[in-house]
């Protein structure tokens, strides 16, 4: 098993995961989430992006599991005390392949991307139903900082 920063050419192995994971995000929100293709120009584009990063953990030249990881900062207001940070924006390992230990290996490998970078800290969103990921995050030593609430305008 390999963790490493994804290439160009890693885009068509990444497509069934990215796929899987946007189902898995549809299955569990399908007011505010889509079932899609993940072969559009989103993974292109991150890769490319300097302050942005595909880890990607990867077996006999299959993506078994990857992790997308953006730079970030505070917003400039003065009631916030400023930081750099990372965001996990997407966070997947191939159902058949979880509990193996390569979600922890790509959480280790963003840390060090993040140490890499002189960043104060790793932030992520999770789904409140996705409580197997919960439970991940848990063990890893993720804190709960805080909620996000919506009050729905319209029928969704």
């Amino acid at each position: 098993m390999e963790i490493r920063l994804a290439t160009p050419g890693d885009i068509e192995a990444l497509c069934p995961l990215l796929t899987e994971f946007f189902a898995y995000n549809a299955g569990l929100q399908p007011a505010y989430c889509r079932a899609q293709s993940g072969c559009g120009e989103y993974p292109k584009k991150m890769i490319e992006n300097e302050d942005s990063d595909f880890l990607v953990a990867v077996e006999c030249g299959a993506v078994l599991g990857f992790l997308h990881i953006n730079q970030m900062k505070t917003p400039p207001h003065d009631s916030l005390v400023p930081h750099a940070y990372a965001e996990i924006m997407a966070f997947m390992v191939s159902a058949p392949r979880r509990g193996e230990g390569i979600g922890a290996m790509l959480i280790d490998a963003a840390k060090q991307w993040s140490r890499a970078r002189n960043l104060d800290y790793i932030e992520l969103f999770s789904l409140v139903n996705a409580e197997e990921a919960g439970r991940f995050y848990d063990h890893e030593n993720f804190d709960t900082v805080g909620q996000i609430r919506r009050y729905p305008l319209t029928k969704l």
